[in-house]
């Protein structure tokens, strides 16, 4: 999991899906308002981020669906769905209305060098999120010849006299 801000609270989102976890009581922090998840028929596949208990399915005001842990109380959201209940959408008025718009965003502090970014421009590397100036450049692999696997097979080749 990587830490990230929304309206000054700490959350985490997964690395690989980009889903959001939420202890009990930080959506109503980031929200700035009681919100309550409401169960619905069903249990969820996937594991709780905290206990790893099977988590059950419910719905947030605006018909968010979620998924949520009865014994820990942790909310776990798709990647967007904290952005939905947050700013809202064509369809749904945000929630959280009342949010301060200077605080009403996500942001995160940068492993490398440790100022403040959106959330939108983070990008994933060891450690953690990294902004577009620190992050890992994507780089080609090493030719053939530096391969450690190839150099010791060559070595090894030379050394037996085969080629």
């Amino acid at each position: 999991m990587q830490r990230f801000f929304a309206v000054g609270v700490e959350l985490d989102r997964c690395r690989s899906c980009r889903g959001v976890w939420l202890d009990a009581g930080e959506l109503s922090e980031v929200l700035l308002r009681d919100v309550s998840p409401r169960p619905v028929a069903g249990r969820s596949e996937r594991p709780c981020a905290f206990c790893s208990r099977p988590m059950r399915t419910a719905r947030l005001p605006g018909g968010v669906a979620v998924e949520t842990c009865e014994r820990c109380r942790g909310i776990y959201m798709d990647e967007g769905e904290l952005e939905h209940l947050t700013f809202g959408t064509e369809e749904s008025a945000p929630l959280a209305a009342n949010v301060n718009p200077e605080k009403r965003f996500f942001f995160f502090y940068c492993v490398s060098c440790g100022e403040r970014f959106p959330l939108n421009e983070a990008r994933n590397g060891e450690g953690g999120l990294h902004c577009p100036g620190c992050a890992p450049s994507a780089q080609p692999p090493p030719a053939e010849e530096e391969q450690p696997v190839k150099q010791v097979g060559g070595w090894l080749s030379r050394w037996f006299g085969r080629s």
